[in-house]
């Protein structure tokens, strides 16, 4: 809705009198306040009751969960499911085509892939509204997961532990099933936060920054692993 007024984050930023920097981050929904929705609603036009009314109907429409014909196309193409990945992410084909060094006709052929998919609509100007929910039911066990996993499996493998550049921390302990039902939502809380530690790194010059990729995990362990020879 700002957009079709020609509102910029510029624009938004001298109105209401904070930096872009703030208004980038209100628009991906970090420190956002009820006054100032209220505000930028004010600026877009609409009333805030009638902004969660076409939001709770637009998440309505989207699909909750993807299709095993849909999965097994995101397996079949892994860059093209990374893209879809970041577009769910808030990240712009343009930022994406960017990021990646990809020409127009390249960013185009995965943008048309996931258009084949379903998974979102393609308008001119490379604009594409999303047809799934932020995070969608994967199947278990299913084409994407398994590929995922022989992906990580393999990149985990082989990760130099040594280098400074690595994050890791590991710890051995007994731990009861309610304990564990815990962990799992500090490791779901954890990853939320580095969510929006990304989403407030974007706004930074790309040479600040670098991919990561991180993978919780705990498993059953017999400690006699650390000493037996």
């Amino acid at each position: 809705m700002l957009k079709d007024r020609n509102l910029r984050y510029r624009d938004l930023a001298e109105q209401l009198n904070v930096s872009e920097t703030t208004i980038k981050r209100h628009l991906t929904g970090h420190g956002l306040s009820v006054a100032m929705l209220e505000s930028l609603c004010a600026m877009a036009g609409i009333r805030l009751i009638d902004l969660a009314e076409l939001a709770a109907r637009r998440s309505e429409s989207k699909a909750q969960a993807i299709s095993v014909e849909q999965e097994q196309g995101l397996a079949d193409a892994p860059f093209t499911a990374f893209i879809f990945m970041l577009l769910r992410y808030d990240w712009t084909p343009q930022a994406v085509q960017q990021e990646f060094g990809l020409d127009e006709p390249g960013l185009i052929l995965h943008l048309r892939r996931l258009e084949k998919l379903r998974l979102l609509d393609l308008f001119p100007g490379n604009r594409v509204r999303l047809l799934t929910v932020r995070h969608p039911q994967w199947i278990p066990g299913g084409p994407l997961r398994r590929a995922v996993d022989d992906v990580m499996r393999r990149h985990f493998a082989t990760m130099d532990f040594h280098d400074p550049q690595s994050v890791w921390q590991l710890e051995t302990v007994k731990l009861s099933r309610g304990s564990i039902d815990e962990l799992r939502s500090l490791i779901a809380s954890l990853s939320q936060r580095m969510q929006e530690l990304a989403a407030n790194d974007r706004t930074l010059p790309a040479g600040e920054t670098a991919w990561y990729s991180m993978l919780c995990t705990a498993r059953l362990t017999d400690p006699r692993i650390f000493w037996a020879k």
